[in-house]
């Protein structure tokens, strides 16, 4: 399916916000580590999280869906089995990364593997390394660093260090702790994405897993925990919710309603609320959720490193502020579902806009876009960017590939069209 989006000057309503993503995948896995039956109420259910639940069965947890959006788990009281067969991660790097921290706490072999992006992209060396380190084995079969990785255990515990660029293998490593065999320190270099850390360790200490944190840069992990199983209800997703904030705010006669949000979550996405607001956008957060109205930006400079995931939507920001916006700390954007860094910079330019591209960043100036035609590159991120992107250039834009948004946003298209935005899904 490609994706056509016409400019849209005037948009205006409230949109539907769906479940977080990074919420559901701990909630998923702390609920198939824990001691009985939990209750999950509201998952972000995707083709991932049915992946994920796919592959949790394989290490000797249940998981049904029931009445009313619930999924009831069944757990492993942290006594996971070893997979009859290979993990297929599919295009999920947190699958990819979190379960190799599983399979470390099973006494067998498991293989993972998963597509282009997990064999060729996302790299898996560090954790490799640090799983080795605490008395764990494992190994990319090709020797550089990527899917497909065979992981044997026991964790046994003790202290590793890891370079911290990218999260998911530090909240890996976390949750496996929690299982070794002897308490673990881990010692994180470059600690970086802390927000996404910060949320597995609210899950963490949601079920009584005894942890220090020392600003995100040392770690103590008890070892051979056992929580019991519990009920939760999934926040709905600051992420996914800035696109149609952003929409609103660089258009230009638009207000629109975001209910439901919680600005007390966890999440780290929501800081960018407070980066719109210094560019100049008129955004209101509440008990009722948050408000957008159009507003005139001016550029600033942005260390994207605690919100990566928004890093291209800032760009299109950038190209719709006055003056001149520097995206910088960001050079973990190259390894995601693609290149986002060099994707982008070639899209912005394709719709004529005024972009360099740097090793950590982007630097974007005011520009008039026009539409164009843009390869999504099967990454869910640059679909929705670029569609907020094409409301305010001239003429049509074209994106291609666009069934991907199911990953985080499946309803994106009838949720922008539903508040005035010109788009159309093409076969």
């Amino acid at each position: 399916m490609n994706l056509t989006v016409g400019p849209s000057p005037n948009i205006e309503g409230a949109v539907r916000i769906p479940p977080n993503k990074s919420h559901s995948f701990r909630a998923l896995i702390m609920a198939a580590l824990a001691d009985g039956v939990s209750q999950i109420a509201d998952p972000s259910v995707s083709n991932d999280w049915m992946r994920g639940i796919e592959a949790l069965e394989m290490f000797g947890a249940s998981v049904e869906p029931k009445a009313d959006k619930v999924w009831h788990v069944v757990g492993t009281a942290g006594k996971l089995k070893t997979p009859d067969d290979i993990v297929d991660c599919g295009n999920s790097g947190i699958i990819l990364r979190f379960f190799m921290g599983l399979a470390s706490c099973c006494d067998g072999y498991t293989i993972l593997n998963g597509d282009h992006s997990l064999r060729h992209i996302r790299l898996c060396q560090p954790l490799i390394d640090a799983l080795n380190n605490l008395g764990a084995w494992a190994i990319s079969t090709k020797g550089d660093g990527h899917a497909p990785v065979v992981v044997r255990g026991h964790l046994k515990g003790g202290r590793a260090e890891i370079d911290g660029m990218d999260s998911q293998p530090v909240s890996s490593l976390l949750i496996a702790a929690s299982l070794a065999d002897a308490p673990t320190e881990l010692v994180v270099r470059n600690p970086g994405e802390k927000p996404w850390v910060g949320v597995t360790l609210d899950w963490m200490a949601r079920c009584g897993v005894e942890f220090s944190n020392e600003n995100f840069e040392k770690y103590r992990v008890r070892g051979k925990s056992v929580w019991k199983a519990f009920n939760t209800k999934i926040a709905l997703d600051w992420s996914a919710a800035l696109y149609p904030i952003v929409a609103a705010v660089i258009t230009s006669r638009s207000n629109v309603q975001i209910p439901g949000l919680d600005w007390r979550d966890s999440q780290g996405d929501k800081a960018v609320v407070d980066i719109l607001k210094q560019m100049g956008a008129d955004i209101e957060v509440g008990d009722f959720g948050v408000r957008a109205r159009s507003s005139r930006l001016k550029g600033i400079k942005i260390d994207c490193n605690d919100f990566v995931d928004q890093f291209m939507l800032l760009a299109v920001v950038g190209a719709c502020a006055e003056g001149q916006t520097e995206l910088f700390n960001a050079e973990i954007c190259r390894h995601k579902e693609c290149d986002r860094i060099a994707a982008m910079g070639k899209a912005l330019s394709a719709m004529g806009a005024d972009v360099q591209e740097r090793p950590d960043g982007l630097v974007i100036r005011k520009s008039r876009l026009r539409g164009s035609t843009i390869d999504s590159q099967a990454d869910h991120r640059m679909v929705m960017t670029m569609a907020v992107a094409g409301l305010v250039a001239d003429g049509q834009t074209n994106i291609n590939n666009c069934d991907c948004v199911k990953k985080t946003f499946p309803h994106f298209i009838e949720q922008m069209q539903a508040i005035g935005c010109d788009m159309d899904r093409v076969n």
